[in-house]
């Protein structure tokens, strides 16, 4: 029955568009922090996404926060890659990332990606995932600082893309969300500036 509708819906890309929309929106940080008694929005940054999640309640609840913000841009990804145009795979892709940064559910405020977009590449281009996740592992271990980790990652990924022979729509559209993902930074990049940006 799941793939008979992942084929439907591959080959209904409306369909499937507003679907990685809606359930990339889906405020699984949000869900999970009033379960436990927590408000995300009056803790910390207030952001809806992994990294305040582990300032307000730990690693463990980060790390499901982050495996199902990831999980929200895979799998509409994964469904989108039985179409055959390239095009269609990075849009559907884009739409999860749209949905989780700019939540109807939650006044469309959200995360700023980074999560979503890793699990988009996990399907989309592994190579260039694996890359990226090491690479942020290994910022994030020295600086201990995620949001300029994230806004490297986002410059990296379409270069990585273009050098690693993939679609030129992959390339064009990852550059468009790489700059989304970098203004929804912008208030972390006045404090990095300022020298008040949080580490983790």
């Amino acid at each position: 029955m799941f793939v008979e509708l992942a084929t439907w819906l591959a080959t209904h890309p409306l369909a499937l568009g507003a679907l990685s929309f809606l359930s990339g929106s889906i405020p699984f940080s949000l869900l999970i922090s009033k379960a436990r008694g927590v408000d995300l929005r009056s803790v910390g940054s207030g952001n809806l996404g992994a990294t305040n999640v582990y300032r307000a309640m730990g690693f463990k609840a980060a790390l499901l926060v982050f495996g199902l913000d990831a999980i929200k841009g895979a799998i509409p990804t994964w469904i989108a890659l039985n179409n055959e145009s390239p095009t269609i795979h990075i849009v559907i892709a884009g739409l999860a990332i749209l949905g989780h940064s700019l939540s109807p559910f939650v006044n469309f405020k959200g995360g700023k990606g980074a999560a979503t977009g890793l699990g988009v590449l996990a399907v989309l281009a592994t190579d260039v995932f694996g890359v990226l996740f090491i690479a942020a592992a290994i910022l994030i271990a020295v600086t201990r600082y995620v949001a300029p980790t994230t806004i490297i990652c986002s410059i990296l990924a379409p270069l990585l893309l273009y050098l690693f022979d993939y679609p030129l729509p992959y390339v064009v559209f990852t550059s468009i969300i790489t700059v989304f993902i970098i203004y929804r930074h912008k208030t972390n990049i006045v404090r990095l500036i300022q020298g008040t940006e949080n580490r983790v």
